[in-house]
């Protein structure tokens, strides 16, 4: 019984059962300048709305530090992301203009980046805006159509993060309901951080540790306990990212950030379950129960309290399986000693005494 428990318990949670699960949005950053490359199949204008929620714009190159990353993102996206570019109002492109005649939604409307490479060379008159491809290459597209995510580009305090939420409440800040800092404004109260420290995604009212380069100092409250945000992991004192990309996390391409990795697939094939690329063609009614797993300040795997379920459900088959294998086991030693009981009865009889 004890081996049938194992081999239940090996063939269910066997390493890479459980992956981390990326996020839909990840935050690149130099500095204190961030792009954040953001998975969600939308149109342009809900493209701009997102990024505005997130207390950014849609992508504009033009400052030095956006575009090292964006050069540096380009080369490893898969897909199309909207940038902060299109085509004016009732305008057709111009392939002898700058940008074609295209403007950027923020900044100086007509500057041009020194590297810009088109997909096509054609003359457009429909409302059209600007997406990266593949190759690092320019795609243009109707506004309405979706593309595979956008970028956006924002501060670091605000990568990721959407904008301040204010929790209604009459009596404010006098019941301490945040973690860290409260402040009272007239609909409730508004929840903060301290430096080193970011609002928790699942309840904004608590915070969580908060890294945004490859390596900081640990938090201790002693010698011997320190704690690193998720996605690094403990040295000497100090906090490591955690390259998911070089654990081979991601089918086909990945792209690595403090903290965190995303993952993308090639062409004819879509992202399923954050890690997997299936082919698109069969995608469709796709189902998979894998349950998500973070990694945790000791570099670790915990489950992630979205999953419990599929763990219980888990738990229940393996005792469905076990009281069903006891029973069969009880039957077959009932019945061979049934078996056993009537061949020694049968040898053990008198024989009668024949004539002849």
């Amino acid at each position: 019984m004890y081996v049938l428990v194992l081999i239940l318990v090996l063939l269910f949670f066997e390493p890479g059962f459980g992956l981390k699960r990326t996020s839909s949005c990840l935050p690149v950053c130099s500095g204190e300048d961030c792009i954040t490359v953001n998975q969600k199949r939308v149109d342009f204008q809900s493209a701009e709305e997102a990024c505005r929620s997130r207390n950014g714009e849609l992508l504009t190159l033009q400052s030095e530090t956006h575009q090292r990353i964006f050069d540096d993102l380009s080369k490893k996206l898969s897909g199309s992301f909207w940038i902060g570019l299109r085509l004016p109002a009732g305008s057709c492109s111009d392939l002898s203009a700058p940008l074609r005649g295209y403007e950027w939604t923020s900044g100086n409307r007509t500057f041009t980046p020194s590297h810009v490479r088109w997909t096509d060379n054609l003359k457009l008159c429909f409302p059209c805006c600007v997406s990266l491809s593949n190759n690092q290459e320019w795609k243009e597209s109707l506004c309405s159509d979706k593309t595979n995510g956008f970028l956006c580009r924002t501060k670091q305090q605000h990568a990721c993060q959407e904008k301040e939420r204010i929790f209604k409440k009459t009596d404010g800040c006098k019941s301490g309901p945040c973690e860290h800092q409260c402040s009272s404004v007239k609909e409730g109260y508004k929840c903060s951080c301290f430096s080193g420290y970011k609002p928790d995604r699942e309840d904004p009212r608590r915070c969580r540790l908060f890294c945004g380069q490859e390596t900081c100092p640990a938090v201790c409250e002693s010698r011997d306990q320190c704690s690193c945000p998720d996605g690094f992991v403990l040295g000497e004192q100090t906090c490591e990212d955690i390259d998911e990309c070089d654990m081979d996390q991601c089918e086909h391409s990945c792209l690595n950030s403090f903290g965190g990795f995303m993952c993308f697939c090639l062409d004819g094939f879509v992202l399923v379950d954050h890690v997997k690329c299936v082919p698109a063609a069969a995608a469709e009614g796709f189902f998979i129960t894998t349950p998500a797993v973070e990694f945790v300040k000791n570099g670790t795997l915990r489950r992630s309290a979205g999953t419990e379920w599929v763990f219980l459900w888990i738990w229940v088959v393996v005792a469905v399986t076990l009281v069903l294998s006891v029973f069969l086991i009880r039957f077959q030693v009932v019945k061979r000693q049934k078996r056993r009981e009537q061949t020694q009865q049968a040898a053990a009889a008198p024989v009668d005494n024949v004539e002849f």
